[in-house]
C-alpha cells in the first residue's frame, strides 16, 4: 500500500479507495454471490465506524460533529460503490 499511495493526496487516496471498492463489489458478485451482501455491508459498517472515531470541532470536552458533511459524503460515495 505504501508502494502504490505514499506519495498520492488524500483525494486521490479517496479516489483509488473507491475505485478498488468498485472492483470488489464486481468480484463478490462474480465469485461469491451467496456472501456479497453480507461482506459489504460489513466493509459499509467499517467505514461507518471509522467516520464516527472521533468528532470534529468542538473543544477539549467535545461538543462538535460525529460525522462531518464531507464524511458523510464519503459514506455516500463508499455506500454507491459496494451498490448498497
Amino acid at each position: 500500500m505504501k508502494a502504490e499511495l505514499g506519495k498520492s493526496t488524500p483525494t486521490e487516496i479517496k479516489s483509488k479507495t473507491i475505485a478498488s471498492l468498485r472492483e470488489v463489489t464486481s468480484l463478490l458478485a462474480a465469485k461469491a454471490p451467496d456472501d456479497a451482501a453480507a461482506f459489504k455491508g460489513w466493509l459499509r459498517q467499517i467505514s461507518q465506524k471509522t467516520a464516527e472515531a472521533a468528532s470534529e470541532g468542538g473543544g477539549l470536552f467535545g461538543g462538535g460533529v460525529q460525522v462531518s458533511d464531507a464524511e458523510k459524503a464519503t459514506l455516500g460515495e463508499i455506500s454507491s460503490a459496494l451498490g448498497i
